[in-house]
This record gives C-alpha cells, sequence and structure tokens, in this order.
C-alpha cells in the first residue's frame, strides 16, 4: 500500500521508561510508514543496544529521532497536538475515538501534527494534556483497559496507514504554532500574576491548566496571538 511520503505526523514519547518499549515503537512505526519519532526525556537520551535490538531493525528511526527535554521544547513548531489517555480528565477538552480523531489528524495533513504518548505507569499529566487541542480515547475492554506503550502506538499508526487524509472539506487556516502559544501563555501568566488574578496559590496551577484548554480550542492564528498580546499589553497600562 503506498502512502504519502510527505504527510506524516509526530509520533511523541513523553519520559518513557522502558527501552524495550521505544524500540518496539520505532519498530510499529516502520511497519506503518510513520517516521517522525520524537522523545521527551529530561536527561540525556541516546538509542541504546535494547531499544536497538527490539526496534528489529527500524534503526534509522532511532538514530534519526529528536530529544527534547521538556514537552514545550517539543511540541513548538507543531500546529496541532492529540494527547492518547484513557483516564477521565478534569479538563473541559474534547474526547475523540481513535477512528474519528485519525479522520480530524487527516483533516489537518496540510499543518504539522504530534500525537502524545504518555509514560507506561503513570501516563500524561493534566499540565501536559492542557498543552494538547483534543484527547484520542482508544476503545478498550471496560473490565481490562490496560495497554502496553508500543501497543498504543501500534494501533495509533495502523489507523493512520489505512486511512488517507482527506482532501475534501480541508481545514486550511493561518494556525499558529504551538511556539507562539506557549510564549502567550507565559507572557498572559506574568501579566496575571502581576495583577494579583491568582488570590489563592494553591489553585493557581489547575487555573492555568483551565485557561490554557481555552485557548487551545479556539484555534487562534497568528495574527490572533499577536492581537491577545496588544489587548494584554493595553490593558496592564
Amino acid at each position: 500500500m503506498k502512502k504519502n511520503s510527505i504527510y506524516s505526523p509526530v509520533i511523541i514519547l513523553s519520559e518513557p521508561q522502558l527501552e524495550e518499549n521505544i524500540g518496539a515503537v520505532a519498530r510499529a512505526m516502520l511497519n506503518f510508514n510513520i517516521h517522525n519519532l520524537r522523545i521527551i526525556k529530561k536527561k540525556k537520551w541516546t538509542p541504546s543496544l535494547i531499544s536497538l535490538k527490539n526496534s528489529a531493525k527500524a534503526d534509522n528511526i532511532l538514530k534519526n529521532c529528536k530529544t527534547f527535554s521538556s514537552l514545550e521544547d517539543a511540541i513548538d513548531d507543531l500546529h496541532y497536538v492529540f494527547a492518547t489517555s484513557n483516564r477521565k480528565r478534569d479538563l473541559n477538552i474534547n474526547v475523540v475515538n481513535l477512528k474519528d480523531g485519525i479522520k480530524l489528524i487527516n483533516k489537518y495533513y496540510k499543518f504539522k501534527v504530534g500525537i502524545l504518548f504518555g509514560p507506561e505507569r503513570s501516563g500524561l499529566t493534566n499540565n501536559d494534556v492542557s498543552l494538547c487541542d483534543k484527547i484520542i480515547e482508544i476503545p478498550l475492554n471496560k473490565n481490562f483497559n490496560s495497554l502496553n506503550l508500543a501497543q498504543s502506538v501500534l494501533l495509533v499508526v495502523y489507523e493512520l496507514f489505512n486511512s488517507s487524509p482527506l482532501k475534501k472539506k480541508i481545514i486550511n487556516i493561518n494556525k499558529s504554532n504551538k511556539k507562539k502559544l506557549i510564549i502567550f501563555f507565559k507572557i498572559f501568566q506574568n501579566y496575571l500574576n502581576k495583577s494579583n488574578f491568582f488570590k489563592v496559590n494553591e489553585k493557581k496551577e489547575t487555573m492555568m491548566r483551565n485557561i490554557k484548554t481555552i485557548f487551545n480550542r479556539a484555534d487562534l492564528t497568528t495574527k490572533e496571538i499577536k492581537i491577545l498580546h496588544g489587548v494584554i499589553k493595553s490593558l496592564s497600562k
């Protein structure tokens, strides 16, 4: 099955714990012609003998993998990021099933899209998810819903490979990348701090997560973010 060699969403692993799983992820990706892998690790990471062995000759994906020390750095050039999670979240972010999520990703094929996977034991934090546009939920047995990291990636890349970007109803806006949005969040939070908006310090983190989800849902363009910067600057005077 021949696939578009240009269109390739980025698979992002946040703090993966087992080298075996990293190798198995690369193997799954190559099986379905997805080549862009990013890994978030606080400590420097390079492919180990274990990950290379478990990749079953998908060495190039591991060797060309980009590594980052934070989620913000890993997604700053992306326009859309989909979090994968089967946990209920106290965040106002749309949750879509796997097939509907892939349909959406295909609509965004002119943009840079990332699909984010959390650590094996704990999964993604709410802070991670607050920087994402939507949550993809993989339908599973309600009485046993434990998937290995590599299995989760395998299901996602399988669906990507066996679907094609929709040529009709393409979403074609000047969507800002995540870098501009993250900078905006930091500046906005700084102004909120100065104005004593966070009266209860214990609630500050939760409130910022909710604020991020509000702006993420808006699908802001670069021009709109510039306008918001101007509005905040004007109000601060």
